[in-house]
């Protein structure tokens, strides 16, 4: 037994920062499209809406409790990341309905299957593509123009009890 995090080890619980709480989203997307990748569309649903949960409390808490305080002159205005958001969210309500689509359908055999997974893959290209871009965007500027108490607030707000990993051994 080890405790060394593996691949599939959740990153560590998200506080204060932009990176952890993107860290976060990116597992839970990553985790979904691996089971995507074994055909297993059943368990990436699954995977894929506790991922768009995350991402809409996640959108939520930026929306309200931070983007309000923007500061005059920020590299980006408010309005920039909110027309984000919502781009992010329409993307990833498209991805949602084809791969609910897909998970509630049986999959076909041999080069069918792999091309029905492959199409579900190159689906959620467009979405990832934006979300790296967002993040990007928030990590080298908007985290560094907010005040670090609010900041703090805001992510405790998220996740008000501290989160323990239990490790699968």
């Amino acid at each position: 037994m080890t405790d060394r995090p593996t691949p599939t080890d959740p990153p560590a619980p998200p506080n204060s920062s932009f990176a952890q709480e993107h860290a976060l989203l990116d597992h839970l997307l990553h985790e979904h499209l691996l089971d995507v990748m074994g055909g297993d569309l059943a368990m990436a649903h699954e995977r894929l809406q506790r991922w768009r949960s995350e991402l809409a409390r996640h959108i939520e808490i930026e929306n309200q409790h931070l983007l309000p305080h923007v500061p005059e002159g920020a590299r980006w205005t408010a309005r920039v990341y909110l027309l984000e958001h919502e781009r992010i969210g329409l993307l990833a309500d498209e991805y949602a309905e084809r791969v609910s689509r897909a998970a509630h359908q049986p999959l076909p055999a041999g080069r069918a299957r792999q091309a029905t997974l492959l199409e579900l893959i190159d689906s959620a290209h467009a979405l990832r593509h934006v979300l790296e871009h967002h993040h990007e965007r928030e990590q080298t500027a908007l985290a560094h123009e907010l005040p670090q108490p609010l900041q703090q607030a805001a992510w405790k707000m998220a996740h008000p009890q501290t989160q323990t990993l239990v490790r699968i051994k």
